[in-house]
């Protein structure tokens, strides 16, 4: 009997060091301004992309990562032409590359990736994908100077169209109420403009916005890293949802073709 035992025991043993160990999902979130935080990617939804991080969840805006990779590495020579000419690409482990724009994440692991492809949405999984490219990466290039002849009102806040978020310079409470005085024009494409309360018609919902139920190219804002909120051309005040840094920025998934700004003025009330 004890022989049988041992012999269970070696076969369970020998069944569980064959039998590969599920790993946890392992991304790279590319950003931006160029940090690479990795992790347990878990979702993307209104708020951005969510990362475990050494058990602590934190979450990205979207339009602040570049990239995903479930496999680091550099695209090839052609791929990183096109993510320069600004279209987002999708690069399977495989080496094919496909033309299409992240929607949805779901599932565990392996997660469920769901892309917007010209031929319509399509799911693979990240055992399929080795990169997701959603921005072309910024240049490093000297910053634009506001035009001499564009006069800026006293304490106004610049919001360039072809950058995410503008920091405001101030730091809010949560409940303090901020009134915003903007004006300005920018260019969301090459053959579309918008105003500060954003542009209907070139709306498109099929992409996922920063503020889903906001125009696109429409100001918006955010306290820290606090899911963002329409501004738009309203001008009563708005409560601030937490304490941190306030930032501003326009309504929209790729800034590469935006131009132009918006000029914010913030007025504190009293409470």
């Amino acid at each position: 009997m004890n022989k049988i035992f041992a012999g269970c025991g070696v076969g369970l043993f020998t069944l569980l060091t064959v039998l590969p160990v599920h790993a946890q999902e392992g991304a790279t979130l590319v950003l931006l301004d160029g940090q690479r935080p990795s992790g347990e990617l878990i979702d993307l939804n209104a708020g951005g992309f969510t990362l475990r991080t050494n058990g602590q969840e934190r979450q990205y805006p979207a339009n602040e990562v570049a990239a995903v990779e479930f496999v680091v590495g550099a695209p090839a020579p052609a791929t990183q032409a096109r993510i320069d000419a600004g279209q987002p690409l999708i690069v399977l482990r495989s080496g094919q590359v496909i033309e299409g724009r992240l929607f949805d994440i779901g599932g565990t692991r392996p997660l469920r990736l769901t892309i917007d492809t010209p031929s319509g949405q399509r799911d693979y999984t990240s055992n399929d994908v080795a990169q997701i490219y959603l921005y072309a990466p910024k240049r490093a290039a000297a910053p634009a100077e506001v035009p001499a002849q564009a006069a800026v009102p006293r304490g106004a806040i610049i919001v360039r169209g072809d950058q995410p978020w503008t920091k405001s310079g101030i730091t809010v409470a949560k409940g303090e109420r901020i009134e915003f005085t903007a004006t300005g024009d920018i260019m969301i494409a090459a053959n579309a403009s918008s105003g500060i309360g954003g542009n209907p018609a070139v709306t498109s919902p099929a992409i996922r916005y920063p503020v889903l139920n906001s125009p696109v190219g429409a100001l918006i804002a955010r306290v820290g890293n606090r899911a963002p909120f329409a501004i738009g051309a309203n001008t009563q005040p708005i409560a601030m949802p937490a304490n941190g840094q306030l930032l501003l920025g326009v309504n929209d998934d790729y800034f590469s073709d935006n131009s132009g700004t918006y000029t914010v003025t913030l007025t504190r009330l009293r409470r």
